[in-house]
């Protein structure tokens, strides 16, 4: 996942350019990056989340709702227990996922401006409009991706940003995936993956 960030924002900088003020923070929940895993618990189980088990790494995993849906929230956790990244899943029904999708990244668009990249695509016998997008989604024959980070940020290993894609389950479920990642997620990325696994 992280390698296909980078990889993205390395592309994107070539495409286009917008200019901003200041660095954006790009955080869900309004969890602020670096903070203990208590407070980040808290804070959450404050909005309402419901902590339901602990991933890998000491990750926190919880269960709410997002945009009317079920969700699923897994808060990433640096070795010292600092948040450094949010795995947020959202499931909607199918007939309202693509409209779901559309209206999540409207939302994030109105929050942190223009994507820096973004792509629907279809591959082979699937096309855009045909009626059988969601079929192409679990036969990982069409992909809906966006991206946002801060473009200032000249250090391609150390930028925050979300990721929004749709992505297949086991038994072909589909879900709306948020990827936030702060500065600190390489570091920890790295640590995850071990030294056998290379990373960019």
């Amino acid at each position: 996942m992280r390698r296909r960030l980078l990889v993205l924002f390395t592309v994107a900088l070539h495409l286009t350019v917008f200019p901003t003020a200041q660095a954006i923070t790009y955080r869900f929940a309004e969890l602020d990056w670096g903070m203990p895993r208590g407070e980040a618990h808290q804070r959450l189980t404050r909005s309402g989340w419901r902590l339901v088990g602990q991933g890998g790494y000491g990750d926190g995993v919880y269960q709410g709702t997002s945009e009317g849906h079920p969700a699923r929230v897994t808060l990433k956790y640096d070795l010292l227990g600092r948040l450094v990244a949010v795995d947020a899943r959202v499931r909607p029904a199918e007939d309202r996922l693509l409209g779901t999708y559309q209206a999540v990244k409207a939302s994030l668009t109105r929050r942190y401006g223009p994507p820096v990249y973004s792509q629907v695509s279809f591959r082979e016998p699937y096309r855009e409009g045909d009626g059988r997008e969601l079929d192409a989604l679990k036969r990982d024959h069409a992909r809906y991706d966006t991206v946002w980070f801060d473009e200032n940020e000249l250090n391609t290993a150390a930028r925050s940003g979300v990721q929004l894609e749709v992505v297949s389950t086991p038994f072909s479920r589909l879900e709306i995936r948020q990827f936030y990642l702060s500065d600190d997620w390489t570091e920890e990325y790295r640590r995850r993956a071990g030294p056998s696994e290379e990373t960019f």
